[in-house]
């Protein structure tokens, strides 16, 4: 016996390593489930859009944007319905869509952002910009906002919108903490919209920050890459989550972020834009940086946890109409405490 175990003592040895880890990964599966924590399941997008199927197009340089038309998105969870109109540059509607008249020129407001901005889950008429407009009709205002938007994608709308020769006299970023992770386009971001691809090519711009500091700019595809096992086992998934959150700090998505926001500014700035950043989600620390920077600022956020009717339920997390009204309300007090010209140029 002794001679046999000497004989084979690597062996002996590797199969107790072998069995020492697959308990230590079967405790850690059971302690993961218990923690209420399961294997990952690919989300389904339970949405319709008519006609078509589609609501995005390729974008050479914003990845994705909208298509042009008019559509019905139904949530099917709730069997909800909502109607979108896009222009034919494919930007949303902020009045009816019989009223727009190009031989009628007014002084612009732009509103850059994400799905808050564009109103999804929402009628035309439902969205904060649409009810801006209504309360300055002296006004046109341009809703950039789209979904999954982050805040490089209205830098870029910024920049291409202003070398085609047109001119705001307001240009409004509408930012949210959320919009860090697409900034950057980590693996959260990635899982997350891939699924999204069903409703037409999706495409994503991120920006990193170099050695020195600047901001360097990609281009690449929807895809998202699984851990290994982590469709059967809980711990394999657990541990992509704790991955994925070491990845969103080592990447500073934050400063990212504001690095964007600065080059917005200066952008409008070189333009002799105004430009103004409103936070729709409480942030104290963006609205420091604007302050900081010399940029205005401004919170029109509400808030979600105190007030769930302020979001689209059960339909929808995104904001209600209820929501939009107070989104509009304080951007227009904020534009009329010294924004905007008391008599705009027609």
């Amino acid at each position: 016996m002794k001679e046999f175990l000497q004989k084979h003592k690597v062996l002996l040895y590797a199969a107790y390593l072998l069995s020492l880890i697959f308990l230590l990964l079967g405790g850690g599966e059971l302690i993961t489930r218990m923690k209420g924590m399961r294997p990952w399941r690919i989300s389904d997008v339970p949405v319709r859009v008519e006609p078509g199927g589609k609501f995005f197009r390729k974008h050479p340089t914003l990845g994705y944007a909208s298509l042009p038309g008019q559509f019905t998105v139904t949530l099917l969870r709730t069997n909800y319905s909502f109607h979108v109109t896009h222009l034919p540059n494919g930007l949303r509607v902020t009045h009816p869509l019989n009223t727009y008249d190009p031989s009628v020129r007014k002084p612009e407001i732009w509103i850059l952002g994400c799905s808050f901005t564009h109103g999804w889950s929402l009628n035309d008429e439902d969205t904060y910009p649409w009810r801006l407009q209504e309360h300055l009709p002296e006004y046109e205002v341009i809703n950039f906002g789209f979904s999954g938007y982050g805040t490089i994608h209205s830098l870029i709308q910024l920049r291409e919108a202003l070398a085609a020769g047109k001119k705001p006299e307001i240009a409004v970023l509408a930012y949210a903490d959320m919009h860090d992770e697409r900034n950057t386009f980590l693996r959260k971001r990635r899982k997350s919209i891939a699924p999204w691809n069903r409703l037409g090519p999706l495409v994503q711009p991120y920006a990193r920050l170099d050695n020195d500091g600047k901001l360097s700019y990609y281009l690449d595809e929807v895809e998202y890459t699984e851990f290994p096992l982590m469709r059967y086992s809980a711990l394999s998934h657990f541990t992509e989550i704790k991955w994925n959150e070491l990845e969103q700090k080592l990447k500073q998505s934050r400063k990212v972020s504001e690095a964007l926001v600065l080059e917005m500014a200066n952008t409008a700035r070189q333009h002799g834009v105004k430009f103004i950043l409103a936070t729709i989600g409480k942030d104290p620390q963006m609205l420091a940086f604007a302050e900081k920077n010399g940029i205005p600022n401004v919170d029109i956020s509400v808030n979600f946890r105190k007030n769930p009717k302020y979001m689209n339920l059960p339909h929808d997390g995104h904001p209600s109409p209820l929501a939009t009204k107070e989104y509009a309300k304080h951007l227009e007090a904020f534009l009329r405490n010294g924004q905007l010209n008391e008599h705009p140029a027609q």
